[in-house]
């Protein structure tokens, strides 16, 4: 049996927090749960950098914040107009695993989104 590989990404998973909750509930008729939200998180893959994960996150927050918030919303006008580093993190519980193993056989594919 072989080693699986690493790939060369941090993981860095979302989980949406009360203000996430209270923003999407406030653009909807239908109220949903912290844990409705919270029960298929999203995560990203990014590039490992020369700095720690975190500088990384910090690099790449709004592009992961833009992408959460129009998975809700597709038109920015209903977006917080806040869209900082800090409000991300309001917005979300931020899970860093600098090591991400493949388990899987064959070419990692992509879906355009």
């Amino acid at each position: 049996m072989t080693a699986p590989s690493t790939i060369n990404r941090i993981s860095v998973t979302l989980i949406p927090t009360e203000a996430c909750l209270a923003w999407i509930n406030s653009g909807d008729d239908d109220k949903l749960t912290l844990d409705e939200i919270q029960e298929d998180p999203t995560t990203f893959l990014l590039p490992v950098g020369r700095d720690e994960p975190e500088g990384q996150v910090r690099r790449h927050f709004k592009a992961m914040f833009i992408e959460e918030l129009r998975s809700w919303y597709t038109d920015p006008n209903l977006w917080p107009k806040d869209l900082s580093l800090e409000a991300f993190k309001t917005f979300f519980v931020i899970h860093v695993a600098s090591m991400v193993v493949d388990l899987g056989k064959g070419q990692i594919g992509k879906d355009e989104v």
